[in-house]
């Protein structure tokens, strides 16, 4: 009889830890608060026009790299096509000068080199960092925590030459790359694609994988994608309940045996893996019994990643000759939530014509804000909870409006979700949906995959490794299965033959 395996959440996560479940023999179930798979990796559907909360890229759309190989393991890429980008984003000032950060390194070296010529030792190592790491193996195949000395001798013969280059990018973060130039634009642009505080090798990272051609767009968006690892789970033969809230993660002499629903209902299991949110399945779920002074610095001490207000539009026009992401400079800062923001973006879906009517667009755009604001707001006073979401979207409009006259008064739609929205509909803590940020005084993170003195029982998601975006979700949840293949005694088996 197979073992049982309580799975915690259908976001990419889950839906990874429960195909590679199936894979390997086990019995898996996945308790789901919502009432759609892909957690976090979403998308919503206004009047025809879908607003997509996720996904700008993916890493893993280039046959011959890793993450392909782990989509490809779970059925994530099954039947998908996939948008190219050819540009990460375009920045304009006020006095219409403009940065596009083109896909092809050369031709972005050649534009930095134009605008910025009194730059050009300090944008010289930008893009030779980026080319050296374009050609960068990565090794995770298995968590650190199962690594033997063999396989930390292949990591470091494989990773070796550019370990001292990692070491430099991950001891500087974008904004003291960006306070050593001298152009004006460039110091004011940068920042504007990516927050000051990360280190300078996550910006690095991003231009690489663009430059890879690694940074597809699945066409129909987050919720298509989630669908379809989903699609792939239920024919491994997996289950799924939506709607169902997990409250308590059963325990007995400290081994996980079940968890216990919002209805007083318990399902018992032989393994448990939490897929939800970190610091709820840590300190709710199971009362803040498993600790140890790594997991409490973590969510005490280390930055977040920043969160967001999301500003989406249904223009009845067709934006599709536009770039397709476009950084604004605004006149003066807005104050979204608590946070100045100085650039306004717009991206629009036009290279996927699923996402809007013919001839016609969805616009979507991310604005950093504080999550306090918003859940106090809303918890004292919805009315000027929603005043204050009415306010942000009319500036918006104003501000898209100015940027593209041909589609004034034709803003059709208008969705505006808070950091505390994430809250209510997935749970996650903070309204933070990539964990924690990587900053140079902690460019690497210890974030355990298992709990002190707590057996059968596994972390997979945002919550479970150091910030790295959807690419998280499918190897963490990878790892929980072969951590309990390796407690179980099994050889993990990577894909169904």
């Amino acid at each position: 009889m197979s073992k049982k395996v309580a799975i915690i959440g259908a976001g990419i996560a889950g839906l990874s830890a429960g195909c590679y479940g199936q894979i390997n023999g086990y019995e898996t179930e996945i308790y789901e608060m919502h009432n759609i798979p892909g957690g976090l990796c979403t998308a919503w559907n206004r009047k025809g026009y879908t607003f997509d909360g996720c996904l700008h890229w993916l890493m893993g759309t280039r046959q011959d790299t890793l993450f392909f190989k782990y989509w490809d393991e779970i059925g994530a890429l099954h039947g998908l096509r996939f948008h190219q980008h050819d540009m990460q984003i375009q920045m304009e000032d006020r006095e219409g000068r403009k940065l596009t950060l083109y896909a092809d390194i050369d031709k972005l070296e050649e534009q930095l080199l134009e605008t910025a010529p009194e730059d050009s030792i300090a944008i010289r190592e930008l893009t030779g960092a980026v080319r050296k790491f374009m050609n960068m193996k990565m090794s995770m195949d298995k968590p650190e925590d199962m690594y033997g000395f063999s396989d930390t001798v292949k990591m470091l013969v494989k990773m070796g030459p550019m370990l001292k280059d990692f070491a430099k990018l991950n001891k500087i973060s974008i904004g003291q790359y960006v306070d050593k130039l001298k152009n004006p634009f460039l110091k004011e642009a940068l920042p504007g694609i990516m927050p000051r505080e990360y280190t300078l090798f996550v910006f690095v990272m991003v231009l690489a994988t663009y430059a890879n051609k690694d940074a597809g767009w699945p066409m129909g968006g987050s919720l298509e994608f989630a669908r379809a690892i989903e699609k792939s789970y239920l024919k491994l033969g997996g289950k799924i309940n939506y709607s169902t809230k997990v409250e308590k993660i059963l325990v007995e002499d400290h081994k996980a045996v079940g968890i216990q629903l919002n209805d007083g209902s318990k399902h018992f299991a032989d393994y448990v893996i939490s897929a939800a949110d970190g610091h709820s399945t840590i300190f709710k779920m199971l009362d803040g019994r498993y600790l140890d002074d790594n997991i409490q610095s973590l969510y005490r001490e280390i930055p977040l990643a920043p969160t967001s207000v999301q500003v989406s539009l249904g223009v009845a026009c067709d934006l599709s000759k536009e770039p397709s992401a476009l950084g604004v400079k605004l006149e003066k800062p807005f104050n979204v939530g608590g946070i100045e923001n100085s650039y306004f973006t717009f991206r629009h879906y036009c290279y996927d014509p699923s996402m809007a009517p013919e001839g016609k667009s969805s616009v979507t755009s991310l604005l950093y804000s504080d999550y306090e604001y918003w859940e106090k707001l809303y918890r004292e006073d919805k009315n000027a909870y929603n005043a204050q979401k009415k306010i942000i979207a009319d500036e918006y409009i104003r501000v898209f409006e100015e940027r593209f006259p041909y589609a004034k008064g034709k803003v059709e739609v208008v969705d505006v979700s808070t950091p505390f929205t994430y809250t209510r509909y997935t749970g996650t803590w903070k309204g933070v949906y990539m964990s924690w940020m990587t900053t140079p005084q902690k460019p690497r993170l210890k974030v355990p995959g298992k709990l002190p003195k707590l057996k059968n029982f596994y972390l997979a998601g945002q919550w479970a490794n150091s910030s790295g975006g959807v690419p998280v979700g499918v190897i963490t949840g990878r790892w929980s299965l072969m951590r309990i293949c390796k407690d179980d005694g099994k050889k993990f088996v990577a894909k169904k033959t």
